[in-house]
């Protein structure tokens, strides 16, 4: 006797077998029970797992769970677009133009001829309040400030290494930014991942109920596995309402730091694993940057690709400005002097002509410890407290390179076993089905393999998440943006 029943929306793929029929001699009427109660699993079907047993058997993985699909009219949304939009909104980006108008500002003010803004002064000077003879003086001048030599050259300097370091913190700002981005990506996309897993555990919780209610009301199984068929549909209900909640929190987390409406698809988002370093841009020498010699192994300098990366290069180059900023206290040790020019007109009575005169004047403020010494010494500080964090945070990067990519290596090891639990679990799962159809075993032992066969389905979509994640983690220890 042959059955064509039509497979419904999520029932089992195409080409697994039919239940074997026992070799054991079995009455008619039983044959013909076993089959009507067979009717709902083969016209539902247990869910499709979330990652395909590596065996010839199995079927293709559905593309529902993160996975691309076949057809791309156009190029997905990845986590570089993310980044994109994500550094739109932030703070450092949209007053980038401000700033370097303030340091252009600076700049031009140091190339100018005068030190400082010209003054302007005028006087009067007459004997109007005793003698009243008619004694008037007028003086009108303009005071100049002049650069000394050297002056102005150490000024451009200073300028030039402090925008040289704001550049770098704006680059160490993206590349955080990028870190956020990518966590707060895959973060969405394990969330997102598990509430399906909970989706189709829910699913087929439901219809093992009701093949149990069917069978309860034939009467071939006790009306308290109806009731441990409804718990466990209970169960698998709140943690389907536990996933919608966490992946709802992770894609409006994401949502609010990019602005994006949709989480990018898991393929363009994934990130090769031998990547290298992008060439770096032009650098000053570090060979000359001081480090602490207590720090084996990185007192060494830094080669180019080390002084780039956003991590170290904001360091490198606040050394660089606080060695300028240290050279100019001890250079300009005086205010600018002052070139005064100016017109004096002047008479010695009420009848007496109007003369004129010009004048031309110096003034040059002295040097002294008092306006010099704490310069000097906020300088030195700060020079010395940029040259004791570089070996640190040098240190401090270096262990991360190492820990991520012992992670990458890691993680690919421990997503090959759960891809082999999950095998194991989906073929355990399908033979105690077929068993649990011909009374071979109680519903107790069916639950308990449902829920071990999800199990494995969970633990093979968190391993895949965090395989990329790592990745993502190592490239970012590298200082490499999506």
């Amino acid at each position: 006797m042959r059955w064509n029943v039509s497979p419904r929306p999520g029932s089992r793929p195409p080409g697994l077998a039919a239940p074997a029929m026992p070799e054991r001699p079995i009455r008619i009427a039983r044959i013909v029970r076993l089959a009507l109660a067979a009717l709902p699993l083969l016209a539902g079907g247990a869910a499709t797992p979330l990652l395909a047993a590596p065996t010839a058997a199995a079927p293709s993985p559905p593309p529902s769970i993160g996975q691309p699909g076949t057809a791309a009219p156009r190029r997905a949304i990845g986590l570089a677009d993310a980044l994109a939009a994500a550094w739109q909104r932030h703070p450092a980006a949209r007053a980038l133009s401000a700033r370097l108008d303030a340091f252009a500002a600076r700049e031009d003010a140091a190339a100018s001829l005068l030190a400082e803004s010209p003054s302007l002064a005028a006087s009067n000077r007459s004997d109007k309040l005793n003698r009243n003879a008619g004694v008037a003086e007028w003086d009108v001048s303009l005071a100049l400030p002049l650069w000394l030599p050297g002056y102005q050259s150490r000024t451009l300097a200073l300028v030039e290494s402090e925008r040289d370091a704001f550049a770098a913190l704006v680059d160490q700002a993206r590349w955080r930014l990028a870190g956020e981005v990518r966590e707060a990506y895959w973060l969405a996309r394990l969330a997102e991942n598990e509430r399906i897993v909970a989706n189709r555990r829910a699913e087929d919780a439901a219809r093992l109920s009701e093949d149990v209610r069917r069978r309860v009301a034939a009467g071939e199984l006790a009306p308290m596995d109806l009731n441990q068929a409804r718990g466990a549909e209970q169960a698998a209900l709140a943690a389907q309402a536990d996933g919608e909640a966490r992946a709802h929190r992770a894609r409006r987390a994401f949502s609010a730091l990019t602005g994006l409406g949709a989480l990018p698809e898991e393929s363009a988002a994934r990130e090769s694993a031998v990547s290298t370093p992008a060439p770096a841009p032009a650098v000053p020498s570090t060979a000359s940057v001081p480090l602490a010699a207590d720090d084996a192994g990185f007192d060494a300098p830094l080669d180019e690709r080390e002084a780039a990366h956003p991590a170290l290069s904001p360091l490198v180059r606040a050394i660089e400005a606080a060695r300028s900023r240290l050279a100019l206290a001890r250079g300009n040790v005086r205010d600018a002097p002052e070139l005064t020019v100016g017109v004096r007109r002047e008479r010695d009575s009420f009848d007496g002509p109007w003369l004129n005169s010009a004048t031309v004047g110096v003034r040059i403020p002295l040097s002294t410890g008092a306006r010099n010494r704490p310069r000097i010494a906020a300088a030195s500080a700060e020079l010395t407290e940029a040259e004791a964090s570089l070996p640190l945070e040098r240190a401090r990067l270096a262990a991360e390179q190492d820990a991520s990519a012992r992670e990458v290596e890691q993680s690919a090891v421990a997503l090959a076993r759960a891809e082999q639990r999950l095998a194991l679990a989906v073929e355990t799962q399908r033979e105690y089905a077929r068993a649990f159809q011909l009374g071979n075993i109680d519903l107790p032992q069916r639950l308990r393999i449902e829920f071990d066969r999800f199990d494995a389905e969970l633990a093979a979509a968190r391993a895949r998440i965090e395989a990329a994640r790592a990745v993502a983690r190592h490239n970012q220890s590298l200082g490499l943006l999506p």
